[in-house]
């Protein structure tokens, strides 16, 4: 049986014993930041940033809820939900991203972009 979360997410459910059990699918992502590349698995239900954070990749960030633009990624390859994010469709559609709004959706290869990149193109659209 299959399920969606608040955020369309698609989770499955197992029955054992008379309990439910939610199986959450895990993704490789590549996470390019300052020359060095970071690989991490990474739940479908957890944020790239939170991940990363708890794995101690020193990434920028402030808000952590997809507003500051502080946290920009470009999406290399895979693909990630990011519906939480207040990202324009058109910046979206380019490849960009908000680590703390990222959900992996497929395994993905990312590259930590400067915060003006993002915001250029963002006021821009």
């Amino acid at each position: 049986m299959s399920s969606a979360d608040r955020s369309g997410r698609t989770l499955s459910s197992a029955s054992h014993g008379g309990k439910r059990r939610f199986v959450v699918h895990a993704h490789k992502v590549e996470i390019e930041h300052q020359g060095s590349t970071h690989v991490l698995e990474i739940p479908e239900d957890e944020t790239i940033l939170s991940a990363a954070i708890d794995a101690g990749l020193d990434l920028p960030h402030d808000c952590k809820l997809g507003v500051c633009m502080t946290c920009p990624a470009k999406l290399i390859s895979g693909e990630v939900d990011q519906s939480e994010g207040m990202l324009s469709d058109d910046v979206m559609e380019q490849g960009y991203a908000l680590m703390c709004a990222s959900y992996p959706k497929s395994d993905c290869k990312i590259r930590v972009i400067p915060e003006e990149e993002l915001l250029s193109l963002q006021l821009v659209t």
